[in-house]
């Protein structure tokens, strides 16, 4: 089988190198590698995030997963039941709330959270590997200050 790059083509008007330019094909660049790591897991990124989200805040509820993976009601539904029905995921009553359903991961989906952290720490190091310190740290301030200008 053969196996397709990470670097992703450039639309037809992207072909000034500018900080926008850079920063997307960056991103797309690692979003495949993620991807390419988590597919052997049967997981997309989009399950791996949740899965990170419900180890990291046991307990989370949809209003939760919705407002941290910056997805819609219908799409943390369908992500919850998926995982519920795969076994990754249980459903509790909340403790204050009778409406609202708590979300925790079971044995199986605690296993598989050790497996998609490592996959994605793998996917992630090349762009930590080829700096350093001193670059990542300036990277950083000037990636924030970027951020800091779109909120």
């Amino acid at each position: 089988m053969k196996s397709t790059p990470c670097t992703p083509v450039r639309f037809p008007w992207e072909h000034e190198e500018n900080n926008t330019v850079l920063i997307k094909l960056t991103f797309m660049a690692i979003r495949r590698r993620i991807e390419t790591e988590l597919r052997p897991l049967g997981l997309t990124p989009q399950q791996s995030q949740a899965l990170h989200l419900l180890e990291m805040t046991p307990g989370a509820t949809n209003a939760d997963m919705e407002e941290q993976l910056f997805i819609d009601k219908s799409s943390v539904t369908s992500l919850v039941n998926g995982m519920a029905k795969r076994g990754w995921v249980v459903r509790r009553d909340h403790a204050k709330d009778a409406r609202r359903k708590q979300i925790y991961l079971t044995e199986q989906g605690r296993d598989l959270y050790k497996q998609c952290s490592a996959a994605v720490n793998r996917a992630k190091a090349p762009a930590n590997e080829q700096l350093t310190l001193e670059e990542s740290r300036t990277l950083q301030a000037l990636l924030s200050k970027i951020l800091s200008s779109y909120e």
